[in-house]
């Protein structure tokens, strides 16, 4: 008889194309926006702004909150799903931010979504089958599990929920440094050299192209950039209450957090350096087909606990 996790790598055995993912930029500019409107709108626009939160405020099973003490280091784990109708989908991109407010520092950990994990049952799957089995909970505790530290907070963002805000936003205008095409089942689209204003569906595509660039990957995340900052513009600039339900509406059906108004404003405040300054942390190793027929990224032990040691020397300093 098949595991959970077994009949999880049937079912997603004919895999799209990974989707760059952009998660902890957006989900850092939906966190700050949230503050901005709070600190600095008043009466309607505020209630707004705080039935918002209440709606996509959603405890972590499992953990008791507790309340984030002034200066104290933390993590914060980022996914960005990729869920549909009747399908609960996947952990397309995990990410786990580590601060420091003392030391003003903070890392950014991108987890291979194919990287080989064991979870908390004893089952060995990849990291991202963890969200389609059991939530939140279950890949919260499988990254704590890998990585020997704790997670209190998370965020959550249905990727498709970054289309919906760059509409809301009325569109974001970026400065394309070569001309390519982009042709897949929902887009077919020529992006001109030059400065472009751009759809979410087309902000998407542009964000996503990687092969017709010169620059490779770095070009890409030239592009991702791009149109993070696009859109951070937007969401902090005075334009944004003409947008509120908008964009609240979108927040309410693509975001959820155990991270309330009061936390984010801390988070945003002592770590402002440590957002600025954000050093990436990177995981080697190598994929192949393991003796079950699936495809794994399997990293190297010598990273893992070179990452693990960089994380809690992070946490620990004073």
């Amino acid at each position: 008889m098949k595991t959970h996790y077994e009949g999880v790598h049937d079912m997603r055995s004919r895999m799209a194309k990974r989707k760059p993912r952009l998660v902890w930029r957006v989900l850092s500019a939906l966190l700050l926006g949230i503050v901005l409107i709070a600190s600095t709108s008043a009466g309607l626009a505020f209630i707004k702004v705080k039935q918002t939160a209440d709606a996509f405020l959603t405890p972590l099973e499992g953990k008791k909150p507790k309340p984030l003490e002034s200066m104290q280091p933390v993590n914060v784990l980022l996914l960005g799903v990729d869920e549909r109708k009747n399908d609960k989908g996947r952990a397309d991109a995990i990410m786990l931010l580590s601060f420091n407010p003392k030391t003003k520092q903070a890392t950014s950990l991108s987890i291979p979504r194919d990287m080989q994990v064991t979870v908390p049952s004893g089952e060995k799957t990849k990291i991202n089958h963890t969200y389609a089995y059991g939530g939140v909970k279950e890949t919260v505790e499988t990254v704590e599990q890998t990585f020997e530290t704790d997670i209190p907070y998370y965020a959550k963002i249905n990727m498709d929920g970054l289309i919906e805000l760059v509409d809301a936003v009325g569109g974001v205008t970026v400065d394309n440094p070569s001309a390519f095409s982009w042709n897949d089942r929902r887009l077919q689209k020529e992006y001109e050299k030059g400065k472009v204003h751009l759809t979410g569906l087309e902000a998407s595509g542009y964000a996503r192209m990687r092969k017709q660039d010169p620059l490779g990957d770095m070009g890409r995340q030239i592009r991702q950039r791009q149109v993070l900052e696009a859109v951070g513009m937007k969401l902090a600039g005075p334009q944004l209450l003409t947008q509120l339900e908008k964009i609240t509406d979108v927040m309410k059906n693509n975001f959820t957090t155990n991270i309330g108004l009061d936390v984010a404003a801390q988070l945003a405040q002592e770590n402002q350096h440590g957002f600025e300054q954000l050093k990436p942390l990177k995981i080697d190793g190598e994929g192949y087909i393991a003796s079950d027929g699936v495809w794994y990224f399997f990293a190297s032990d010598e990273s893992m606990e070179q990452t693990k040691q960089t994380i809690a020397k992070l946490l620990a300093q004073s």
